[in-house]
């Protein structure tokens, strides 16, 4: 084991703070890594966290989501930053990289509230307009998943970087999407939710989410996926319409004020309800997309 990689690095208030808001822009780690839940190794300028630790996080109150997240944390941040400012250099065997912006799950089309550049490591910061984009379809103070869908679809198609199903967008977007969105993706996502458990796996993991990353729809159906299971089995989750809401309230915590809902180490969260919500999602966005591409 790498000595430096390994040793937990005490950080001020204020050093904690600025790692969360422009390297840890996840909802969830950056959370995490601001209550001190999950700990920050190597060094603040080059911050590592252990793939161990993230997997005890994930599985807390009894569920296998944590497994879930060591596959996205070996593929998507396997690469730390070298000498050169660059994420390209292999991370040492059980650790990942917080430096999110720049890596491989960094990616067009994204939702815009937590990075800015997502080519450029360092580049997090907080947009509270794009937060507010997000919950502008609230209800009573629950946003469904289909309007996450449809500010998915919203982010894809303001951004003329993103990549929607590759070279064959305009072959799907003239046949029918809704069949490609509840077959082709659920069978693409499904090969995630059995991740390797040692080193000699760490190759295909990063293959595996290369292959999502090249899909920025996916990519993003994705991410807002782990969150609805992340709050699937919250005590007092509701519904829509018949769909999974998510609380304005938690949604802030986690976004704006990097804080985790209390008691989300009691409840369970599975792969399962990321496969069901990613699914679901994929479903919303790709239609939304549909149409706003038929009236570009």
């Amino acid at each position: 084991m790498d000595d430096d990689a390994s040793k937990v690095v005490e950080l001020s208030p204020e050093a904690r703070d600025a790692l969360v808001e422009k390297k840890a822009t996840c909802p969830f780690l950056g959370s995490a890594v601001a209550e001190g839940k999950l700990a920050v190794r190597n060094a603040a300028e080059n911050p590592l966290a252990s793939i161990e630790d993230v997997r005890k996080l994930g599985n807390s109150g009894g569920g296998d989501l944590g497994d879930l997240l060591v596959v996205f944390a070996s593929g998507n941040h396997a690469l730390m930053l070298s000498g050169s400012g660059k994420l390209d250099k292999q991370a040492p065997s059980g650790f990942f990289s917080l430096e999110l912006p720049g890596s491989q799950g960094s990616h067009a089309g994204h939702s815009g509230i937590l990075q800015g550049d997502p080519e450029t490591p360092g580049s997090g910061r907080l947009s509270e307009a794009d937060f507010a984009r997000l919950v502008t379809g609230a209800k009573d103070g629950l946003v469904k998943r289909s309007d996450v869908g449809r500010f998915i679809a919203q982010n894809l198609f303001r951004d003329a970087k993103s990549k929607v199903f590759g070279n064959k967008v305009a072959t799907v977007l003239a046949g029918d999407l809704l069949d490609f969105v509840q077959t082709v993706g659920p069978a693409l996502m499904s090969r995630f939710v059995s991740p390797g458990e040692d080193a000699s796996h760490r190759d295909l993991e990063q293959k595996l989410t290369k292959l999502l990353g090249e899909d920025n729809l996916v990519g993003s159906v994705g991410e807002f996926g782990l969150l609805f299971a992340f709050l699937a089995n919250k005590p007092g989750a509701q519904q829509i319409d018949g769909e999974p809401a998510v609380a304005v309230q938690d949604l802030e915590a986690m976004f704006l004020r990097k804080r985790l809902p209390a008691g989300w180490e009691t409840w369970k969260k599975s792969r399962k309800d990321w496969v069901t919500n990613t699914t679901g999602l994929l479903i919303s966005a790709g239609k939304e997309y549909r149409e706003l591409t038929r009236g570009k």
